[in-house]
């Protein structure tokens, strides 16, 4: 349950207002990075060598989407709300835009087709054709990404949904295709993603001219640019502890080891698609709520938003558990990956502390507080660089696992630690701290005590329901 006003009770007939826009802003969050899911069956038939490697170059695409878009992805939804209602300035901007990033990702392309003279044969990645791919990648998916966070705030869900299911079938289509013609090598799930990805970016590219047009404004990119410097930096270390241990795995027990890895982080990114599209169906509210009454009459929309958001996410890991620990191994049985089902539930609880570092991004996006993005990811990385680099000593990739853990506690309590004097939040610790916690150690106890897949699905849903129940009667009692 959403909560998009001021406190009040919720009436059936409002939410099946918002019902229909929040599916579809979900379901279109998910499906660009749902194919990553959908073509397991075709990527666990590569070596685990070479998915391990895939892993890297996906990072590498990762790395260039954060440079080439250079954080003006978070200026779109702001500018829109700002410049909605004034149609020069807004196109002013918005060709802007994408003129930048057309300039930006033609710059990392030329840049990385040059690397290829020197570093062809570098041993934690060859830099060869498959990285210029990975890097134009990028660029395709920057632009799709910007044109469909215009779609999110002029509040357009079945364009939106459209674009998504077209961007996903796209991709689908390319790589499959690449695998039946060239097998199952290295090359094919990455030339595949290219092509599907550019054809989706030659359709948003005509729909963003026909809207508003482009132009390389000179003054606006520089003002950008010392804006959201920081931002950048901030990105590049969300993207180092999101992706470094794939790299410390690789330099010290090699790609096997970084496919069965990445093999169960991609299961429990299915959590994380569900967090991010559930968000960006209510982050537009949220923002219009800050410029009608300002940070501190707005914060209480803000939590009571995510305090139900992370309900939600806790209601949903037992049901994603059972599902990809149970069930997915009977129909797609890979002895090869058999291990890294152990790893799948730790790694899901770790990403459930998203909604209350949520709670402290939305504001310092609206209120451009660019400044402070660097400070928190920089004191995270500071520490889970060593704890990774000795718990993978330690104990292999299991302990890659359960620093990823630990750095959803960091990344959390450093936000809270920076951005605690700007904007105090008085969000109820037990919905937002207590629900996922219960729900960890829950998951500890049912593994440990019960003896079959359904039992610990049964014990966690039982208990994480309870919860639920208990932190938010009131709420569900309102309901009318």
């Amino acid at each position: 349950m959403l909560y998009l006003s001021q406190p009040m009770a919720i009436t059936t007939q409002g939410l099946l207002r918002t019902s229909g826009s929040a599916l579809a802003f979900t379901v279109g969050g998910m499906l660009p990075l749902l194919s990553g899911l959908v073509l397991l069956p075709y990527y666990t038939q590569m070596p685990a060598a070479d998915f391990g490697l895939f892993a890297l170059y996906t990072g590498l695409y990762v790395l260039g989407q954060t440079l080439i878009n250079f954080g003006v992805d978070t200026l779109v939804g702001v500018s829109y709300v700002e410049h909605h209602d004034q149609p020069v300035q807004l196109r002013a901007v918005m060709s802007a835009l994408l003129g930048f990033i057309i300039q930006m990702g033609l710059l990392a392309v030329g840049l990385s087709a040059l690397g290829t003279l020197w570093f062809a044969d570098a041993k934690l990645l060859p830099w060869n054709e498959l990285a210029v791919a990975s890097v134009a990648s990028s660029l395709f998916y920057v632009l799709f990404k910007a044109y469909s966070n215009v779609l999110i705030n002029q509040q357009r869900p079945v364009p939106y949904l459209g674009l998504a299911a077209l961007n996903f079938l796209l991709v689908l289509a390319g790589t499959v295709l690449a695998f039946e013609v060239g097998g199952y090598r290295l090359f094919a799930p990455i030339w595949g993603r290219t092509f599907g990805l550019a054809l989706s970016a030659v359709v948003v590219y005509g729909l963003w001219l026909r809207a508003y047009g482009i132009r390389w404004d000179r003054g606006q990119s520089v003002n950008w640019i010392r804006i959201l410097y920081p931002m950048v930096t901030y990105n590049v270390l969300g993207w180092g502890l999101r992706y470094v241990d794939r790299f410390i795995l690789q330099g010290s027990l090699g790609p096997e080891t970084v496919g069965l890895f990445d093999f169960a982080f991609k299961l429990a990114m299915v959590l994380e698609l569900i967090q991010a599209g559930l968000f960006n169906a209510v982050l537009p509210r949220i923002y219009r709520v800050f410029k009608e009454r300002g940070f501190l009459d707005a914060r209480e929309v803000l939590n009571r938003n995510l305090h139900s958001f992370t309900a939600v996410v806790v209601l949903a890991i037992p049901v994603l558990y059972l599902g990809l620990v149970g069930l997915l191994p009977r129909f797609m049985p890979r002895p090869e990956f058999e291990l890294a089902y152990r790893w799948v539930g730790p790694l899901l609880w770790s990403m459930s502390l998203r909604g209350m570092f949520n709670v402290y991004l939305a504001p310092l996006f609206y209120f451009k507080e660019t400044k402070l993005f660097p400070k928190f990811y920089a004191l995270s990385m500071a520490v889970y660089l060593p704890v990774l680099v000795a718990l993978v000593a330690w104990l292999g990739a299991e302990g890659a696992v359960w620093a990823a853990g630990a750095v959803s506690l960091l990344q959390v309590a450093s936000v809270h630690w920076v951005s605690r004097s700007r904007y105090p939040m008085n969000y109820n610790w037990g919905k937002m701290l207590g629900l996922p916690v219960w729900g960890a150690l829950t998951y500890l106890a049912a593994t440990m005590w019960c003896s079959s897949i359904w039992a610990e699905f049964a014990v966690m849903m039982a208990s994480n329901a309870a919860a639920v129940l208990l932190l938010f009667w009131r709420e569900l009692r309102s309901l009318r």
